[in-house]
């Protein structure tokens, strides 16, 4: 993916269309840094995190580097601004999922893992993921964040499961960390995005046998069958 050189400009710089020069409208900020972090991230995806440098991404992204490294520090500093976004994507359509308790725990959660399969075939996110994976000692500290993020994501998943864990239908000490380990099962890991997304076929295959996996561990065996 080879990105289009822009004139060099500070992400301030630019104004919505027709506007005047000078500080730019909040929203028009907000939107600049949203193409900045969109444009990091097929940065990564084309030449690979280790190999994508923050003059390249400056230099074609049309931005002043100084105010690139002021606002985000490093490449990894992007990298945790890129994933933090992105807890909506997850967040907002987890938490649409209907909870009935009329509905049986294993559809509710076959919803929760059509939408994580979905959020982890898309093309900027596999890149965004595969990027973790090669720059974890370069994030740090951030590295927590990281997972604090991913947690925060997975929320709805949590809350579901401790209002199980409380009417004693499943046994859960942790929700949260059973949310994330449902997580895992159902995206197939962090390994699946080194490699091509699954076919559609294959996607529904695995999400039912991670449901089967996920429920046998939390649920009487009749009751996860159902």
């Amino acid at each position: 993916m080879n990105a289009v050189k822009r004139p060099q400009a500070t992400l301030e710089d630019e104004a919505l269309p027709g506007a005047k020069r000078g500080r730019p409208f909040k929203a028009d900020a907000a939107k600049r840094q949203d193409e900045l972090l969109d444009h990091t991230l097929e940065q990564f995806m084309a030449v690979g995190y280790r190999a994508a440098t923050m003059d390249g991404i400056a230099a074609s992204f049309g931005a002043s580097k100084s105010t690139i490294y002021r606002r985000y520090g490093s490449k990894a500093g992007l990298l945790s601004a890129a994933m933090e976004r992105g807890v909506p994507l997850l967040l907002d359509p987890l938490a649409q999922v209907s909870t009935d308790a009329r509905r049986s725990p294993r559809s509710v959660l076959r919803d929760y893992g059509e939408i994580i399969q979905s959020y982890h075939a898309d093309p900027s996110i596999r890149a965004m993921w595969r990027a973790v994976s090669e720059a974890r000692e370069e994030l740090g500290d951030m590295l927590g964040h990281v997972v604090e993020q991913q947690d925060r994501a997975l929320a709805p998943i949590a809350d579901y499961l401790a209002t199980l864990a409380r009417n004693g239908k499943i046994a859960v000490a942790e929700p949260r960390a059973a949310a994330a380990c449902f997580g895992a099962l159902t995206s197939g890991g962090l390994a699946s995005f080194l490699g091509e997304p699954p076919r559609e076929n294959e996607r529904r295959g695995a999400l039912e046998f991670a449901l089967t996996l996920f429920l046998d561990g939390i649920l009487p065996r009749a009751s996860a069958r159902k």
